[in-house]
């Protein structure tokens, strides 16, 4: 299963809400993750 959209779908699909299916063996350079840390999460692992 697939989450919202890329910088190359319409606007309907990049919503977060928007589901989407592709077969295990597809690969395309607009399928992945973003790791996102907080300002306050990074403060804390500095230390």
């Amino acid at each position: 299963m697939l989450r919202g959209g890329s910088w190359n779908n319409n606007p309907r699909n990049c919503r977060s809400a928007n589901r989407n299916r592709n077969n295990p063996d597809n690969r395309n350079n607009n399928n992945g993750f973003r790791v996102v840390v907080s300002s306050a999460c990074a403060l804390l692992y500095q230390n």
